[in-house]
């Protein structure tokens, strides 16, 4: 969190106390209503709703977002107090207990636009402005909305019609809306993005780049000319995509269309296919100014003599290929592995050097260069598409993303009912983004450290303890990610400094029973928290109770030591009710039931290291060892005596017989003297 930012636990307990009548106050300034919705003013993920400002001025509204979407919290932190004036503005946002979904989320609070979006829906049809002035009433706004995002180092990646809006109720100054509810591009149409970018999936998108924006700009600049949908309102976004391949995006998209002819320029050059010559905020701010510039003609892929046949469909490119083999995946295999692909790429697109790449690929499947991680169908399929269409993204049974995108995905896929993340996984662990660096064809020094990151992401998923796996990626892939342990998912703990607060809180409804720390808590531990806690972590992972118990108390008593907060009352209470087996693992019986009668004190002072120092004294340890070492001597030396004589039962007889008989003899003996004695006695007599 940013320097004077209250921590979301705190804002939320804020929130509480002003709560009343659907009402939440957000800093003492903003009463949200939450029983007054603004639906024309709702993203997709992101309900907006009524709200009224303590200082009187310009008109705001309250964007509630979605729990359970991952959001852009960085860039909301860089746009808040910023003022824009292409921009919907962010006046404040925090941190807020909403009462309908019984959760903290993030609420925005932004100026409110009064005249309405663009268009409502990405169907909408509408009359084309009458005034030919369009450079100045549209372009010329949302370009400096853009530059005023660009020059604080946020990509906007959800520009389209209906996420743009008048501020005037005579609508006349436009601006862009929202882009934080998501991440990057999400929401976007397939029309609005690039033909790269739209073959990934929609959490797997990344964070793009500037000339992603300028194309989504171009998009949203011809749908306003023509007032319908570029490429025709009836065509699917499939077949959108498919024309945008087969002929170029602006030859798609413009079509027979009619507009200003003074607009085409600056209309090929945002819709050329290739970002590398695609116009730049540079070059558009001089077309605006005056210069004409010569935009080249986006180039089609090249187009093979005989279409190749698959699923119904006639396919004319390499790229689409690589498209239709992914849209398709169970019936990928067949052409893929039977060499007609490769046989295609010969004949029909001769691209000798593509099929036989190809063709390495299908030969590995049988022969794997690395047995411990041999390929797959599933991989070969995912390679064979990456040789197709360098430029597109990973794609691997349903899911497409480029490497900077991995982390939303994880996030996506995690937070969300419908998708498995355990697909994902295992891209990563059979390695298969690391061929999409292979593939490229121009070097990118970003590349190298997305390349660290993968190689750590596959280290955690391959370790499936807890501390590891995907838990251990959402947290250290995505920053603004909270905790999504089910413990404390309803607090929004996004700093590690909240997590023992929010534990504390949670003692109260749960079943105490259960450990405090599932996989996402230690995930979210072993992440965030600054210090070193493998130690703690490989404790908590052990098979033994008593040392595992010992691991979760170290923990949680390191993050208390370090960072508070002082006394912790229902943590530690929960937690006393299950140190049984540290207890336990003392030998000494006076030292347990010492240690019986010592814990409910300390659990009363809510101090976990206090706790942990005492079911971990090392004098009080090493003590214990010692007499209990002790105690199996003497015991052992015992039980040896004891099998000694079981052992020489034989020799015991033998040595009683003759103490017997010395016994008898010497009795013997006695009673003779003692008999002549006496009668000697009475003949004296």
């Amino acid at each position: 969190m940013s320097e004077g930012t209250t921590s979301p636990a705190e804002q939320a307990s804020a929130s509480a106390a002003g709560r009343a009548g659907g009402t939440v106050v957000l800093r003492d300034r903003f009463t949200v209503f939450s029983s007054k919705p603004i639906p024309e003013l709702n993203s997709p993920h992101a309900q907006a709703f009524e709200v009224i400002d303590k200082r009187p001025g310009r008109p705001v509204f309250a964007l509630v977002l979605s729990p359970d979407m991952p959001v852009r919290l960085s860039a909301i932190q860089s746009m808040k107090g910023q003022q824009f004036n292409a921009v919907l503005s962010v006046i404040d946002f925090g941190f807020i207990y909403w009462p309908p979904l019984k959760r903290t989320t993030v609420v925005v609070i932004y100026e409110r636009p009064m005249g309405g979006r663009v268009a409502n829906t990405m169907q909408d049809t509408f009359q084309i402005m009458i005034d030919n002035d369009y450079q100045k009433q549209i372009l010329r706004p949302l370009a400096q909305g853009l530059a005023e995002l660009h020059g604080r180092g946020i990509t906007h990646r959800a520009i389209r019609p209906t996420n743009m809006f008048y501020m005037d109720a005579e609508r006349t100054r436009i601006v862009l809306g929202e882009c934080v509810s998501t991440p990057p591009a999400h929401d976007q149409p397939t029309l609005c993005e690039s033909i790269e970018v739209a073959l990934a999936s929609p959490e797997g998108r990344g964070p793009g780049s500037y000339a992603d924006d300028m194309y989504a700009l171009g998009v949203s600049l011809l749908y306003i000319l023509i007032g319908r949908p570029p490429g025709g309102t009836r065509a699917t976004q499939r077949e959108i995509l498919r024309n945008k391949m087969n002929l170029g995006s602006f030859t798609a998209l413009a079509g027979d269309a009619r507009f200003p002819i003074a607009m085409i320029e600056v209309l090929r050059g945002l819709l050329m296919d290739d970002h590398h010559e695609r116009w730049d905020m540079e070059a558009l701010n001089l077309w605006i100014s005056g210069r004409r510039l010569s935009p080249l003609l986006s180039k089609p892929d090249k187009r093979a003599q005989r279409p190749f046949h698959f699923c119904g469909v006639d396919i004319i490119s390499c790229r689409e290929l690589a498209f239709m083999l992914a849209s398709n995946w169970d019936e990928a295999a067949t052409p893929v592995l039977e060499g007609k692909v490769e046989v295609w790429l010969r004949r029909s697109m001769d691209e000798n050097g593509l099929a036989e790449a190809v063709s390495e690929q299908v030969r590995y499947l049988g022969s794997p260069i690395n047995p411990s991680n041999p390929p797959t169908p599933d991989t070969v399929i995912a390679r064979v598409c990456m040789l197709l269409d360098p430029t597109g993204p990973v794609r691997y049974r349903g899911y497409g993303f480029f490497p900077e995108g991995i982390g939303a995905a994880f996030a996506v896929a995690a937070m969300a009912q419908d998708k498995d993340v355990r697909v994902l996984a295992e891209c990563v662990i059979k390695e298969v983004p690391d061929f999409w660096f292979m593939v490229q064809r121009a070097f990118d020094p970003g590349n190298i450290s997305l390349q660290t990151q993968l190689k750590g992401v596959r280290s955690s998923l391959r370790q499936t303890q807890p501390g590891f796996g995907v838990e251990r990626c959402l947290y250290e892939l995505n920053q603004d990610l909270p905790c999504l342990s089910p413990i404390i998912l309803s607090k929004y703990v996004l700093d590690i400094e909240e997590l023992l607060p929010a534990l504390d809180a949670a003692s109260k409804r749960v079943d105490t029973k259960t450990w405090p720390a599932d996989r996402h808590i230690v995930a979210f531990v072993a992440a965030r928290f600054k210090f070193d806690v493998d130690k703690q972590i490989n404790a908590l992972n052990s098979a033994q109770a008593d040392t595992s118990a010992l691991g979760l108390l170290s923990m949680l008593a390191v993050l208390q030591w370090k960072m508070g907060p002082d006394a912790v009352f229902g943590l530690s209470g929960w937690i006393g009710g299950l140190v049984a087996p540290i207890i336990n693992s003392y030998h000494n019986r006076e030292v347990r039931k010492k240690l019986e009668k010592e814990v409910p004190k300390l659990v009363r002072k809510g101090s976990l290291p206090d706790l942990y120092n005492l079911l971990d004294d090392v004098e009080e340890r090493q003590k214990d060892l010692d007499g209990f070492a002790w105690a199996k001597a003497e015991y052992a030396g015992a039980d040896q005596e004891i099998q000694d004589l079981q052992n020489d039962t034989s020799i015991r007889e033998t040595q009683a017989l003759k103490l017997g008989r010395q016994t008898a003899a010497v009795m013997s003996v006695m009673i003779g003297l003692i008999t002549i004695c006496i009668l000697v006695a009475l003949n004296a007599w």
